[in-house]
């Protein structure tokens, strides 16, 4: 029994285990660049979801150019002449004149509204690449 703990013990210590701290955190960069929130980004369903002003402001998106109502729990952002509007808890978004449905709904938890990051990034003309390797979403926009 003694040898078999001992092996176990220099195996252990021979091949160390890779360290699992923050395996489950997810990273966002835009343009090379931490996307910065107060909280972190979530998975939900395969689908990266992080506070709406923190996705939005990362691509650019002024806090004039964002709109959040309060009685109808929705969104509505201008950037350009893309309009987005979102409304929580439901799976349709509008993207200039056009219904989109979404993957994963956006929703509320603990005072913050997450929406989808790839939707809106692709929905302002970023693209979006998922590694799952390191857990990163790398977002260019031109």
């Amino acid at each position: 029994m003694k040898k078999i703990i001992l092996i176990l013990i220099i195996a252990i210590l021979a091949f160390p285990m890779p360290a699992v701290y923050g395996a489950d955190q997810i990273s966002v960069l835009v343009n090379g660049k931490q996307v910065v929130s107060d909280v972190p980004a979530v998975n939900v369903s395969g689908n990266i979801m992080l506070p709406f002003r923190a996705i939005f402001n990362s691509l650019g998106v002024g806090d004039d150019s964002i709109n959040w109502n309060q009685s109808s729990k929705s969104i509505e952002v201008r950037q350009g002449k893309t309009y987005l509007f979102l409304i929580i808890g439901n799976s349709g978004a509008l993207v200039n004149e056009k219904m989109i449905t979404l993957n994963a709904s956006p929703f509320i938890e603990n005072g913050r509204t997450y929406v989808p990051v790839r939707f809106v990034s692709e929905a302002l003309g970023a693209d979006v690449q998922w590694d799952g390797t390191t857990r990163t979403v790398t977002i260019t926009k031109k």
